[in-house]
């Protein structure tokens, strides 16, 4: 008889290490398995730049933000969200998001008038402040018979607000952001435009 609870004791032991390390090498009991969110700046309203021929150059980045979202706490610390991130770099979706704002009607040449070159210094998502900041350096050239000349330089921080703090609200606050730089570098075509009519007319 003891024999027998003997065995069934070892028997029950050796099955319950067994399940033990089943469950170990399956993953039974880990965390369960969290899909990344990728978010993209909203659409940008389409500006038509009329008889100016306008190429934009892909934008760089002093920014260590990439593909994650980074916040800024109220520690000065950078926190990486490894389950909300952009749909792209923030160079390569802000070169996108010019380069798809802009059209051009009018134009007679292929030659490109004007370059805009540019870089991205700030690209920053603030929980102590509720602020989305972007700041860019770019230049404006004007590009004539294989000449660039640069004409127009420019340091801007645009920054608005979010109400809460979740990744729809941050990529919102970024779009208009992105909205702001967009309507700055219009009007600097523009003055460009009117000071090269001025000086044809001389």
């Amino acid at each position: 008889m003891k024999k027998k609870l003997l065995q069934v004791f070892y028997i029950s032991s050796i099955t319950g290490i067994l399940m033990f390390l089943l469950s170990g090498c399956l993953g039974l009991g880990e965390k369960p398995y969290i899909a990344a969110k990728y978010y993209d700046l909203t659409s940008p309203t389409q500006i038509i730049l009329r008889n100016t021929q306008v190429k934009f150059l892909p934008l760089d980045s002093t920014e260590p933000t990439k593909f994650k979202m980074v916040y800024h706490d109220a520690n000065g610390r950078m926190l990486v969200d490894d389950y909300n991130k952009w749909i792209q770099t923030p160079a390569l979706m802000l070169t996108r998001y010019l380069q798809s704002t802009f059209k051009q009607s009018g134009i007679t040449s292929d030659k490109c008038e004007l370059i805009v070159a540019g870089s991205i210094f700030m690209f920053r998502i603030d929980l102590q402040k509720d602020t989305a900041s972007l700041g860019v350096n770019y230049v404006i050239k004007t590009c004539f018979d294989d000449t660039e000349k640069a004409v127009f330089k420019n340091s801007a921080v645009f920054r608005h607000k979010f109400e809460k703090q979740t990744p729809g609200n941050f990529v919102k606050a970024m779009s208009k952001c992105a909205g702001d730089l967009i309507k700055t570098i219009q009007k600097d075509i523009e003055k460009l435009k009117e000071q090269q009519l001025t000086k044809t007319k001389k």
